[in-house]
Formats: C-alpha cells, structure tokens, sequence
C-alpha cells in the first residue's frame, strides 16, 4: 500500500538519523547510581525523579530507588501549587531542608508520605534541556541535616550526570514515540482533529493504570509507561484504506477482516522501529508490543487478532482497551454521534467482566469527576474510524 511504503521510507531514513542509538531505562541506572552514591552518602535512603508534563503543568515521579523497597508514593501535583520547587525550577538553585518535621510544607498525600516514613531531610535539584524544565530530582534521608555544603556540591555533580542520563533517555524514547506518532499522523491526517481523541484516551489510561499498579505490585515507571504508549495503539490504521477506515456506516464482514490487520500491522511497524533505534533493550518495550498487538482482546476469548482471554491479556493491554472503548462511546465517529458521558458510564459497567477487565471498569466509574475533567478538557475531538 502507498501509506506501508511512506511508512517504510520513513523507518529507514529514521535508522540513518539515529545510528547505533542505545538505550537503558532510566530506573535502571537511578538503581545503579544510587549505590555509587550511597558509597559517598550512606545517609541517602530515597532517590526519586519527578518529571514536568508542560501540556498539563503536573509534576509526576517516574523512577524511584529506595534501600528498604516497600511501597513507594508517587509524586504528583500541579507544579503551580508548589511554590518552594517553582523557585527552584526558575533560579536553577538546590533546595535544601535539614528538619522536614520542623517545616511549614505543603499538605499533599507525598509529603505526608515522606514523614510518615521517616525522612527528616531532602535535597531538591532541578533537571533541565536546553533551558527547559524536565523535572527534579529528590534526595532524601531518615536524619536531620544530612545535606552539608559538601554533601550538596557532591549531589550536584551526580546530579548533574542523571540529570544528563534523564534527558538523553527521553530523547531517545521520544525518537521511538515520534517516530511512531508521525506514522500515526499519515492515518489522523485524513481528520486533523483525531489529536484529541488520543490524548483524552491517554490520559484515562494512566488514570485507570495510576489506581491499578500496586495491587500488581507495579510502579511509577509503569503507569508513565502506560502514558507514553497508550497513544500509539492504533498506529497499524495508516494502512487501512479510506473507503474502510472513513466508511459512515458498519462494516461488512469482507471489510472487517481488513481493518482488523491494523494490529498486526502496526506490531510490525512498531518493531522496525524498535530494532532500527536499537532499542530492544528499553525495559518497557514490550509494553508497547503488547499494547497494539492486545488492545482488541477482549476478557471472553471475543477479541482480535488472537482470541486472548482473562489474564492471559496483559495487563496494559486490558488497562488501554477500557480507556478506548470509554472515548469511542463518549466522542463521535464516522458511523454514530456521542454518547452521553452517563451512558458512556453506564454502557462499559455493563462491559465489565464479560468484554473489559471489570478493575479498569471500576477505576473509571470511581474517579467519574477526573474521568469528566479529562473529556472536556481534551473534547474537541471527532475520531473519524472505526474501532
């Protein structure tokens, strides 16, 4: 098809630009760090990295390594409400707090998470790129005034190094996203609004995977994991015709088969990606995998393309399926108008255990109010194919 040979053109020109492009996760190498750190600093039990999301203006953890493991609390809030790391992102400068149980901080579920576990003292330094904000980076320890003048010149330079590491790695994954993106826009380019339907889709699936992940033992990684692929699920439908992909009415059985390929297709073009880039060694590839391959499945064995059932679907898969079934009831297709959010609500608690993973169901119809916040933000959107 001409779309698979613009695809293909693409991918190789994308391999040249990137060369022998390598990539670790980023949680790896914080683990790795911070037992080079703890060398120097024993005092320092927490490391965590927070990243910036400008679209929304949150600050959101990512990656944390802890020497006691356990649960760990993700940081999560409007940058804007936090006036101390606000400074900190506009002056470049470290934040020191040598007495956290003496300190007027700001009343969130994390930081009275961190009391709670006895952390006393943190160091907060800013990661930036080309003089914009990437995120922070938080030390912390269970004594009081265990970041010195010495201590923090020595944190800065190892900050200064994963500061590096963080943006060189999301570069890198932002190559392999890009890349996918862009072959996404060859199909959303017949509807330009399309945009919005994947970022509202994207965002209820960090919402479901943000509530799921420590029942499955799971961590901040995963639920931005989660974030970053979920858009590229569908990237197979550049390759399915418009008189399919566009028609306004149901499909016939002949046609069905076609737009079901879009699956495998897109598995394929996700793995030239990935072995292009040399990325096979990206701790969550095969999320991606088994986010285009899986989200069709459905929880009776009624899915595509493989009939997968229960839990041999995997998790991210199931957690991107509800997301999508949830925006294609409540926006409008080539084929039907809207649905009502309280019928769109309604119509995927009856989808519950049958055809969707029945906690995913659970997450959305608990977190309606964030679930609505989300679509109305992000509602300018028609998406233009079938499901």
């Amino acid at each position: 098809m001409e779309e698979t040979q613009s695809w293909q053109e693409f991918a190789a020109a994308a391999s040249r630009q990137a060369g022998k492009l390598h990539l670790a996760s980023v949680s790896d190498k914080l683990h790795g760090l911070h037992a080079r750190i703890r060398e120097r600093h024993p005092a320092i039990e927490r490391i965590a990295v927070a990243l910036y999301d400008p679209d929304t203006g949150h600050l959101k953890t990512v990656a944390t390594s802890t020497d006691r493991g356990g649960a760990q609390m993700g940081y999560e809030c409007p940058l804007a409400e936090v006036p101390s790391l606000l400074a900190v992102a506009e002056s470049g400068k470290p934040r020191v707090i040598q007495d956290l149980s003496a300190e007027p901080l700001h009343d969130t579920p994390h930081s009275r998470w961190l009391r709670q576990e006895g952390y006393l003292s943190s160091l907060t330094l800013p990661i930036r790129r080309n003089d914009h904000l990437l995120g922070f980076l938080f030390f912390d320890a269970r004594v009081r005034n265990a970041f010195g003048r010495s201590a923090v010149a020595s944190l800065q330079l190892f900050g200064h190094l994963l500061g590096m590491i963080v943006a060189q790695e999301l570069a890198s994954v932002q190559m392999l996203v890009g890349g996918l993106r862009l072959a996404s826009q060859f199909a959303h380019l017949r509807d330009l609004e399309t945009g919005a339907h994947l970022e509202r889709m994207a965002r209820y699936a960090r919402l479901i995977a943000r509530e799921i992940a420590p029942s499955h033992g799971l961590g901040e990684e995963y639920v931005e994991a989660i974030f970053l692929f979920s858009p590229l699920h569908d990237v197979g439908k550049v390759g399915v015709p418009d008189r399919i992909l566009l028609k306004p009415g149901r499909l016939d059985d002949d046609e069905r088969e076609i737009m079901q390929r879009h699956v495998t297709l897109g598995l394929e073009m996700a793995e030239r990606l990935i072995g292009d880039f040399g990325l096979a060694s990206l701790a969550s590839v095969d999320m991606l995998r088994n986010i285009v391959v899986a989200h069709h499945e459905r929880m009776d064995g009624s899915g595509y393309p493989y009939g997968l059932a229960g839990e041999a679907i995997p998790l991210e898969a199931r957690i991107v399926a509800t997301a999508d079934v949830f925006d294609a009831l409540a926006c409008a297709r080539s084929y039907k108008p809207a649905w009502t959010l309280d019928d769109a609500f309604d119509e995927i608690a009856r989808m519950a255990g049958d055809k969707l993973y029945r906690p995913t169901v659970e997450v959305l119809l608990a977190n309606r109010a964030e679930a609505t916040a989300i679509h109305d933000r992000f509602r300018n959107a028609v998406a233009p194919y079938h499901l």
